[in-house]
C-alpha cells in the first residue's frame, strides 16, 4: 500500500496555496474532521449541523470562509486536502486610551484541522501562516488592513504565538449543578430568558459596552478592544445548541439565560447555552455572556480595582447578589439538563464575588492547553500585542 505521505509537496512548497475549496472538497473536509469532532452525533447529523451553521444570519452572505491548504498542481476535487480552517466575520470595537472608538471588522479563526494522513509534515503551521497573510486584508473595505483577529487554540500556547496569534487570559471558575424547583428562581428575582427575548438585551449591552470602551482609561498608551455580543453571534450559538439537543435527546432547550433588576436599578443578565461533550467530558453548560449594568472597568481583573473595594459599598453588594442570582439559575437549568458543571470564562472580580457567595470554595482555574483565548494584532505596531487589552473575553467570542 502506497505511503499518503509519499509525492506530495513539503511544507515550504511554492506549489502550496490556501484556497477555498470547492463544494465537494468542503463536504470532504467536513467529513475527515467529523471522525473526531462529532462526538455523539452520528456523521450524517455531524454533516447536517455543519450545514445548518453556514446558514446562520451570521454566517450567511459572506460570514463565513472556508478555506484549505492544498497542492495547486492537482486539478479542484482530485488533490489531496492537507488541512482545512474556517474564518468567521465578526463586528469589533478598537478604543484608544483618549476613549476615541471606532468599529471594525475582525475575524475569528476555527475548525483548524489536519488531514491525519499527513500530519507532522509542517502543513499546519504553513496553513495558519498563510491564513494570517490572506486576513490581513480579508473582507476590509477599501484595501485597508485588518486590526485584530482571534482564535482558541486547544494545543497550548505556543504554536500559535508562533504566528503571531499571542495567548490572553484564558480563565474559568465552575460551579456544580444544583436541584431546585423554578420558583426558586423567583425567590431569587430571577426571570428566566427566552430566544424572544434576547434581541433586545443584545442590543442593551452593546450600547453599555461602547459606552464603557469610550471612557478614556489612565494609559493612553494602552488600546482596547472588543468583539461585539450582538443577537446573531449569539443565535449562532444557540443555532448549534439547539441542534445537539434536538437531535441527540429530543429536548428543546428553551430557556436561554436568566435576567435580574437590582434594587438600585441596575440590571444583570447572563446568556447561557448547553454544550454536549463526549460521554467521558460531559456536558457543560457555559455562560456566553454576563452583563452587569454599571460594573464598568470596577469589575475587570485586570484593573486597578480590588476584590476589597469590591464589597466596600451597598450598590456592589446589591449587583453582588443579582449575580448570583443569575448563576445560581443556571446551576438549576444545569441540573434539569444533566449538565457537570457551569462555566464562566474570564470572570470579573465581582462575578468571582458572586459565585462565592453561593459557595465560598470557588476557585478560579487558569487554563493552559484548551480553549485558549487568542488574538494577533495585524495592525500597525504588530509586534506590540501586549499593549493590547481585550475587553469582554468571554465564551461567546468562541468559534
Amino acid at each position: 500500500m502506497e505511503d499518503p505521505k509519499q509525492n506530495h509537496p513539503p511544507s515550504n512548497s511554492p506549489a502550496l496555496a490556501l484556497l477555498h475549496p470547492t463544494a465537494e472538497e468542503k463536504l470532504t473536509t467536513w467529513s475527515l474532521n467529523g471522525k473526531m469532532w462529532r462526538g455523539r452525533l452520528s456523521m450524517s447529523q455531524y454533516l447536517r449541523r455543519e450545514q445548518c451553521l453556514e446558514n446562520q444570519a451570521f454566517t450567511r452572505n459572506g460570514g463565513i470562509t472556508f478555506w484549505v491548504l492544498v497542492d495547486t498542481t492537482a486539478p479542484p476535487n482530485g488533490r489531496p486536502i492537507f488541512a482545512s480552517c474556517e474564518s468567521l466575520r465578526k463586528r469589533a470595537l478598537i478604543a484608544k486610551g483618549d476613549g476615541s472608538i471606532k468599529d471594525i471588522t475582525s475575524h475569528g479563526v476555527g475548525s483548524v484541522f489536519v488531514n491525519p494522513d499527513f500530519r507532522g509534515r509542517g502543513y499546519a503551521q504553513r496553513m495558519i501562516t498563510e491564513l494570517g497573510k490572506k486576513l490581513d486584508i480579508w473582507q476590509q473595505e477599501d484595501g485597508r488592513r485588518t486590526d485584530f483577529t482571534v482564535l482558541y487554540s486547544d494545543i497550548g500556547k505556543k504554536f500559535y504565538s508562533k504566528m503571531n496569534w499571542h495567548a490572553f487570559p484564558s480563565s474559568h471558575i465552575a460551579l456544580p449543578p444544583i436541584v431546585g424547583k423554578g420558583e426558586d428562581c423567583s425567590r431569587n428575582n430571577a426571570r428566566l430568558l427566552y430566544a424572544h427575548d434576547l434581541a433586545e438585551l443584545c442590543a442593551l449591552d452593546e450600547k453599555m459596552l461602547r459606552e464603557e470602551m469610550a471612557r478614556p482609561t489612565s494609559n493612553k498608551s494602552k488600546v482596547r478592544v472588543a468583539l461585539i455580543p450582538d443577537i446573531e453571534t449569539i443565535q449562532w450559538h444557540h443555532a448549534r445548541e439547539d441542534f445537539a439537543a434536538q437531535e441527540m435527546i429530543g429536548r428543546d432547550p428553551d430557556i436561554k439565560g436568566a435576567y435580574v433588576r437590582t434594587g438600585e436599578g441596575h440590571r444583570v443578565w447572563c446568556v447561557w447555552t448547553r454544550t454536549f461533550g463526549n460521554e467521558e467530558a460531559g456536558n457543560t453548560l457555559n455562560i456566553l455572556r454576563l452583563v452587569v449594568e454599571g460594573e464598568g472597568s470596577a469589575g475587570r481583573q485586570d484593573s486597578e480595582a480590588s476584590e476589597q473595594s469590591l464589597s466596600s459599598g451597598r450598590p456592589e453588594e446589591a449587583k453582588i447578589r443579582a449575580g448570583a442570582a443569575v448563576l445560581r439559575a443556571a446551576q438549576i437549568e444545569a441540573a434539569k439538563w444533566d449538565m457537570k458543571d457551569v462555566q464562566v470564562w474570564n470572570p470579573t472580580n465581582l462575578i468571582v464575588s458572586a459565585a462565592r457567595d453561593i459557595d465560598p470554595s470557588i476557585e478560579i482555574t487558569h487554563r493552559d492547553e484548551e480553549s485558549i483565548a487568542s488574538l494577533r494584532w495585524h495592525g500597525v505596531d504588530a509586534e506590540d500585542h501586549a499593549k493590547v487589552e481585550w475587553v469582554g473575553n468571554e465564551k461567546y467570542g468562541w468559534c
